[in-house]
């Protein structure tokens, strides 16, 4: 009996050694900000981030002070991303709308973007080098630094507005305008005369693709502003 003890023992494998725990799954930023992006930034939490890289939520913040920063890196990726124009010796009005378009393509194509920058989840601080281009480029064209940040900032509330009013637009059952009409019709006449009469052009207003007409107004604005300028010093 004992002779079977000890021959069974010896044909038994020898227990495999413990193993160490190893080293955290090393990670890169881009990984984190692609991550946060693939979740979704508004409600990104960072637990949710660890569970979709297969790591411990105290190993992101060898990389990431914590959400806050996280949520900006994803802004600043977005945005670099974003083809924004070049002075190549345009106009500055062309400059400017070609601004305006990149900006509005920006919160078009970037849904994650906008409902941040609403509720005060983003940074200024993500807008730093494309603002210092924008004064590059509309320097070299005669514009006092000021005089470009306030054409900038004009441009960035119009941008804003227009892409509000195309993601309501975008997320209304029916054809926006053909609603709005529909709406004003709907009321007798008397109550609204002014914009009975002027329907069309109302409808055409509230189209979010028509957004580049609000730009365009206060490029002709400046423009005119900057003629009667030049015409006064000669």
């Amino acid at each position: 009996m004992l002779n079977n003890v000890r021959e069974a023992r010896l044909t038994q494998p020898p227990a495999a050694p413990a193993k160490r725990a190893g080293r955290p799954r090393r990670l890169t930023t881009s990984q984190l900000v692609e991550g946060a992006i693939a979740l979704g930034l508004e409600d990104l939490t960072m637990s949710a981030l660890a569970e979709r890289l297969g790591v411990r939520v105290a190993v992101l913040y060898n990389y990431v002070k914590g959400r806050e920063e996280l949520i900006g890196l994803a802004a600043r990726h977005a945005i670099s991303t974003q083809p924004f124009p070049e002075d190549v010796g345009q106009s500055w009005r062309d400059y400017a709308l070609a601004y305006a378009r990149a900006a509005y393509d920006l919160f078009r194509s970037d849904a994650q973007l906008l409902p941040l920058m609403i509720n005060g989840k983003l940074s200024p601080a993500i807008k730093i080098d494309s603002v210092e281009s924008w004064l590059e480029t509309m320097t070299k064209h005669g514009f006092a630094a000021a005089e470009a940040l306030s054409v900038l900032k004009a441009i960035d509330t119009l941008v804003m507005g227009s892409a509000v009013l195309a993601s309501h637009a975008r997320s209304y059952a029916a054809d926006y305008p053909a609603s709005v009409r529909d709406t004003v019709n709907s009321r007798p006449p008397a109550e609204l005369p002014l914009l009975v009469a002027n329907l069309d052009s109302f409808a055409a207003i509230v189209d979010p693709k028509n957004w580049e007409r609000s730009i365009q107004m206060l490029l002709d604005g400046i423009e005119s502003k900057r003629s009667a300028q030049g015409a006064t010093r000669l």
